[in-house]
């Protein structure tokens, strides 16, 4: 697809920003947290607001947030979000309710608000694998020994690592092949932690694009930690 058609495409980006960050301890939502003096969401946000292909971006937050992040956004000068929509218990609400405020797409990206770290340049990787697959995610592979141990932690066997990632955002799919995706799925409710999982238990095939280690998610104080030292050199 040449340069021209892809420019056309209508991309609209979804960040789900309604965590409470309960593991994390923090006094703060963590998407709210600072890193180098901007919040962990206006470090997602200025990226995504950044990128030529995206045309529109909507947050999902919690109900007593969304006046604070519709400041934030002013305050930090993000032009791109059209709408700061209500939130659900978990992830795959969130990004649900935002899916169904898009007036007309033909893509839609999906990104963790607490993955702080991502580049203008593997958001249009995988933007582009989106449109050349239908469906495509960025993940790492696995590098690491993995175990797998009974509920006693006892370990049964070791599992072979190649071909195993780590799934990871943004993801991007076709606005009709993620409707379709939603229709079944209302119809035959299956566990899936994300649009990923979602659109494969409906037969669709997801192309995987390497991302980056430092495209950490922040979730544990650790996470935190390593967030903090890894702003500092960037």
């Amino acid at each position: 697809m040449g340069a021209a058609s892809i420019n056309s495409m209508r991309i609209t980006a979804i960040v789900p920003a309604a965590g409470r960050g309960t593991r994390l301890g923090a006094t703060v939502p963590k998407q709210f947290i600072e890193l180098e003096g901007r919040p962990v969401l206006v470090h997602c946000l200025g990226v995504l607001d950044n990128v030529e292909l995206i045309s529109a971006i909507i947050v999902s937050a919690s109900q007593s947030e969304t006046e604070i992040i519709r400041k934030m956004i002013k305050d930090f000068c993000i032009k791109k979000v059209t709408d700061v929509v209500e939130g659900g218990k978990e992830r795959t609400q969130s990004v649900r309710n935002a899916f169904n405020r898009i007036s007309s797409a033909d893509y839609v990206l999906i990104h963790d608000a607490v993955r702080p770290f991502i580049t203008e340049s593997a958001v249009v990787d995988v933007i582009h694998a989106g449109i050349s697959y239908g469906a495509a995610i960025s993940a790492v592979p696995v590098t690491d020994t993995v175990k797998f141990a009974d509920k006693d932690n006892i370990i049964v066997k070791n599992i072979e690592r190649n071909g195993l990632w780590l799934a990871q955002t943004p993801q991007v799919f076709s606005y009709d092949l993620l409707s379709e995706a939603y229709r079944m799925y209302d119809r035959n409710p299956v566990e899936a932690t994300d649009e990923s999982g979602i659109m494969e238990l409906q037969g669709t095939k997801v192309k995987i694009v390497q991302g980056s280690i430092f495209n950490i998610k922040i979730t544990t104080e650790s996470d935190l930690i390593l967030a903090k030292l890894i702003a500092g050199i960037r």
